[in-house]
């Protein structure tokens, strides 16, 4: 009985990185970010950082969850410019739910 609970805990916890993915991918947010972006290679136009840069430039700073979710649902510009070596602008996208943002912060933190 505890293995099959073991088993269900753990199906639970790893189930919102999978959701998270997928989350990204039903609001389109994978049209401008990708999970990970090789050293060196050239951006698309509307591509900004990936998942991965964003969780190394975020992970353990305070308020992070916040400023990254303000991003979402408020927008932001020109924050990844210089690192981008570009200009950046991430639209407002006041359509994802909060739980839905919540979620994908949190499985973009845990990269």
């Amino acid at each position: 009985m505890r293995y099959i609970m073991v088993l269900a805990l753990a199906g639970f916890i790893s189930a919102p990185a999978v959701a998270s993915m997928e989350l990204s991918d039903n609001y389109e947010c994978t049209d401008c970010h990708k999970l990970d972006v090789k050293a060196g290679a050239v951006r698309k136009k509307k591509e900004g950082p990936s998942y991965k840069e964003i969780a190394k430039e975020y992970k353990g700073k305070k308020g992070a969850d916040k400023q990254l979710l303000d991003a979402i649902k408020k927008g932001s510009k020109d924050v990844w410019a210089k690192k981008l070596g570009k200009k950046t602008e991430m639209e407002a996208e006041e359509d994802i739910p909060a739980k839905d943002a919540e979620a994908i912060v949190k499985w973009i933190l845990t990269l």
